[in-house]
């Protein structure tokens, strides 16, 4: 054998096929395959080369494969929980930023916030460890196919109140996780413990108008982040209808209910005396209306808090935001009444001494220019047959809001070429006009000022008749449906709602029941009054 024999290594799959040969090496020579101990290797044929294929033995060759993305990791179980809470905790952190850096309240309310929200994981975090709770990450969100804004008084949850314990040991703990309005609720409360003298009007209008995070809370939210929530918890973050007042309502009744029972904690009243003199600012009032609003709550014995625990008798008596626009609206209907009935005040100190001249307050208040645009808040209540009707202006509202409301940072499924046929520039939200807007309601007011009508005091003699003569209060005319509204009586009343985050309906309907509750009081009097003198 030559010295000169070029020797091979076998494959990993590859031996001698000489029984008990364990040669690792081969040559080949005259076309035959041996081993390194002579053996020869039957089954061999050799294949002659071509100049482009010499030395190509021992290189590798791999087919592509396309690249394929990488699915993101969805959380499942307490971890998907624990994500959706931390969630949460940013976007109501974002709201209270946003309430301190935009609307310039003080710093303490993210501390007085973030103090509620501790205190509210914490019967969450208590629940975890239940045999019957989350702990064991195989139960399903328990959130309502309808969301908050199309209930009626009620939140995106079942509804089982917070307060009761007995239900709770009964129900699944998922019910326990808090929901997005919630959030709203939270920053509420923050205010009311801090005694400033904003409402839940206040709230209820940012949130609608995009100010503060709402609408799309789930977009504050990092895409890396919520793209590891699962679908319902995801769609928790999110609205499927505009928000509505009474839903914000009861949702911070329920959360009152839940801190009194969970750790007996209670909240004070409001800051009645700055709300009332801000209704009165906002709704061009004369100041007189305030003595009257504070006579009226102590009558019916209204302090303007909220109760430990909801109950059937309670009925409208749970919400003192609106018990305070209801006694504006009636101290208002007593002293300048909507009818044309001459009523005379008994002296100057008299609340009726002056009279609003119904006719300037509505054309003081009214919205005279035209709108061209959206009004704010109004985008989301478009439907597919209001685009008939746009123009340009509205037209392009919309449509600047829904790429800054709906078009989120997630990567289009479309193909890139599409996408570039259609480029949206980026846009600027629109900022809340709070500056303007103070600056029109401080010029209607002086424009209803100036046109009050002084009415001269009427003092009755013994010996005069007075069945001609007639006293504020005398001839009160109640309405119980927004139909009976007048003209001025319904712009009035709107204005008024739309200050407390309600509908016109329920103001009617609390305004209604409270001037029934008057009038028995009234009744009241007159008979005891008939037994004492019997």
């Amino acid at each position: 054998m030559s010295s000169h024999v070029e020797y091979r290594r076998y494959r990993r799959d590859e031996s001698c096929t000489e029984e008990g040969c364990r040669a690792r090496e081969y040559y080949v020579e005259d076309g035959k395959k041996f081993c390194r101990r002579g053996h020869e290797q039957f089954g061999f044929t050799q294949v002659e080369q071509g100049e482009d294929e010499w030395n190509t033995e021992g290189k590798k060759s791999r087919s592509k494969k396309e690249k394929k993305e990488r699915a993101e990791t969805v959380l499942s179980g307490s971890e998907a929980k624990e994500l959706y809470l931390q969630c949460y905790q940013l976007i109501l952190w974002k709201q209270c930023h946003w309430l301190v850096t935009s609307r310039g309240l003080p710093e303490e309310l993210q501390v007085v916030v973030k103090d509620l929200w501790e205190l509210r994981t914490r019967v969450i975090h208590i629940s975890r460890d239940d045999r019957s709770g989350y702990g064991s990450g195989t139960g399903t969100m328990m959130f309502s196919s309808q969301s908050e804004g199309e209930t009626t008084d009620t939140d995106a949850t079942t509804r089982r109140g917070h307060g009761s314990r007995r239900r709770r040991k009964g129900l699944g703990t998922e019910e326990l996780l808090p929901t997005l309005i919630e959030t709203l609720g939270l920053c509420y409360l923050g205010i009311l413990l801090l005694k400033m003298p904003l409402g839940l009007g206040d709230i209820y209008k940012w949130a609608t108008q995009d100010g503060i995070p709402y609408n799309r809370a789930i977009k504050e939210v990092p895409r890396d982040m919520r793209s590891k929530l699962p679908a319902h918890y995801h769609s928790a973050l999110e609205i499927r209808a505009p928000l509505r007042g009474s839903a914000l309502h009861d949702s911070v009744l329920e959360l009152i209910e839940f801190y009194n029972s969970e750790f007996a904690m209670s909240f004070p009243s409001l800051n009645a005396p700055l709300l009332i003199f801000r209704y009165l600012r906002d709704l061009c009032l004369p100041v007189e209306i305030y003595a009257a609003v504070r006579r009226l709550a102590t009558l019916l014995e209204i302090d303007f808090s909220y109760p430990a625990q909801r109950r059937k008798s309670y009925r409208f008596n749970a919400y003192p935001e609106i018990q305070l626009a209801s006694l504006v609206v009636i101290a208002t209907k007593l002293a300048h009444p909507f009818d044309n009935i001459a009523r005379a005040p008994e002296s100057y100190s008299d609340p009726s001494a002056v009279r609003i001249d119904w006719a300037s307050w509505t054309k003081a208040t009214a919205t005279n220019e035209p709108q061209k645009g959206f009004k704010r808040g109004d985008e989301i209540m478009v439907t597919d047959t209001d685009v008939w009707n746009m123009n340009a202006e509205k037209l392009d509202d919309y449509l600047d809001w829904y790429q800054n409301t709906w078009i989120d940072d997630r990567e289009q499924k479309f193909p890139g070429q599409i996408l570039q046929l259609f480029p949206l520039d980026d846009i600027s939200p629109r900022p809340v006009e709070e500056d303007t807007e103070t600056e029109r309601q401080v010029a209607r007011l002086k424009a209803v000022q100036r046109s009050l009508i002084c009415q001269s005091p009427h003092t009755i003699d013994e010996n005069e008749d007075v069945e001609g003569i007639r006293r504020a209060g005398e001839l009160y005319k109640r309405f119980r449906t927004e139909d009976e509204l007048p003209g001025p009586a319904r712009l009035f009343f709107q204005l008024a709602a739309s200050k407390a985050g309600i509908t016109l309906r329920m103001l009617v309907k609390y305004v209604f029941r409270l001037e029934v509750k008057l009038e028995n009081l009234r009744l009241g009097e007159r008979r005891r009054e008939a037994a004492k003198s019997d």
